[in-house]
């Protein structure tokens, strides 16, 4: 009762700045853990205090967001400021223009299940058993291993065992599931991106992704290029890059298609357009 009574805004303020900070990369206050003393002052207090009472109003999350990502700040739609502003404001405290955000290590994993085309949507339902690796030994080890891509269902579906995470969104900083975490680390390590060259997950969605494309006999070379840039970017390629995929996928021509093609779909996998939002 206390935590929802009237005269308490910190929990309308902690939910609005938490999910400000997902939306955007940061909150409204630095530290999404920490609204009181110890914390970091709110950028827009005003702003804070105005979504926090319009947020009491129902409690509904999804009217929060609704509100936030319909408003011409989260609409700015770039992420190359202008150097002006970036010269007064480096840290984008004053939100002049859209933050570069790094893609969370379960929504890089579902990316790639909704680009491939494996992605089941299905709501709700058991948790699907964690894939174990050769590696992944030691006390509590269950007694069989899930499928390796999770039966395609979304990562919050996924079963967590504390002492056995996929070695995927770890490598992506994949929080211990122990206690609550309200920012996370984004480490910048090499094993980040060996994991998107040699893990087996990634590779079969490569292939999956190749053998969709394959199917639909309608679409010649060209039209798969830019469905897969569509499909990953959400962009259509430049002429150059079209030609660059013409020329890595006539290299091989000896080799199976579909193989070839999964490598350039394993090849769009790998670039920073794809782990991160632009």
């Amino acid at each position: 009762d206390r935590i929802l009574d009237e005269s308490n805004p910190f929990t309308a303020r902690i939910m609005v700045n938490r999910t400000w900070h997902h939306l955007f990369g940061q909150g409204l206050s630095g530290s999404p853990d920490e609204l009181g003393a110890m914390g970091m002052p709110p950028t827009h207090p005003e702003l804070l205090d105005h979504l926090a009472t319009r947020f009491r109003s129902n409690w509904s999350m999804k009217d929060l967001v609704r509100s936030i990502v319909m408003s011409s700040t989260y609409r700015m739609g770039t992420s190359n400021p202008d150097p002006r502003c970036a010269e007064i404001d480096p840290d984008n405290l004053l939100l002049h223009s859209a933050p570069r955000r790094r893609l969370g290590a379960e929504a890089l994993r579902d990316s790639v299940l909704a680009v491939s085309g494996r992605l089941d949507l299905t709501m709700g339902g058991s948790p699907v058993p964690v894939h174990l690796t050769e590696f992944m030994t030691g006390r509590g080890r269950p007694g069989a291993s899930g499928p390796l891509d999770g039966n395609g269902r979304r990562s919050i579906y996924q079963e967590v065992r504390r002492n056995f995470l996929p070695p995927m969104l770890q490598a992506w900083d994949l929080p211990v599931p122990c206690r609550p975490v309200g920012v996370r680390l984004e480490s910048n390590v090499p094993s980040q991106y060996l994991v998107l060259m040699n893990d087996p997950f990634i590779r079969e969605q490569a292939g999956f992704w190749a053998d969709r494309l394959l199917e639909d006999a309608s679409l010649n070379q060209s039209d798969r290029i830019e469905q897969m840039y569509l499909s990953a970017y959400g962009r259509p390629p430049s002429s150059e890059e079209t030609a660059l995929a013409h020329e890595f996928l006539a290299a091989d021509a000896e080799r199976p298609q579909n193989e070839v093609l999964a490598d350039f779909a394993h090849v769009l996998f790998n670039t920073k357009e794809f782990v991160f939002l632009d």
